[in-house]
């Protein structure tokens, strides 16, 4: 598979209807100023390397291995949940991350805050 491998579908693969839920409800959102018009709203994205959780620790620091990127919505016509995009993603293996005690003075931050760039 090539490298940056990436497809969307536009239709519905059971009933050929190009209107989806969620992507509808987005929009609503867009164009009423509650959401950033660069803002995908999907279903479910799903996303992560493509490795043996066992062998994982045993994997050279800085190794690059293959990822996915899975965004699905549910079509509005006959109801079924689909992949509308499918993407081949690069990762790369790093440091895990390591839990310092607290800093006198300073609250704890969550450490999904700390990833997420949201929030820096």
């Amino acid at each position: 598979m090539e490298e940056n491998f990436n497809k969307k579908f536009l239709i519905c693969p059971v009933c050929s209807s190009p209107d989806r839920f969620f992507e509808q409800l987005g929009e609503e959102l867009k164009n009423k100023g509650w959401a950033r018009p660069d803002w995908n709203f999907r279903y479910d994205v799903r996303q992560g390397p493509v490795v043996d959780a066992h062998r994982a620790a045993s994997i050279p620091i800085g190794s690059e291995f293959p990822g996915f990127a899975i965004m699905t919505d549910v079509c509005m016509n006959c109801g079924v949940v689909y992949a509308v995009e499918i993407t081949r993603l690069q990762a790369k293996q790093e440091v895990a991350p390591m839990n310092l005690p607290p800093v006198a003075g300073r609250r704890p931050r969550s450490p999904l805050v700390i990833n997420d760039p949201r929030f820096s």
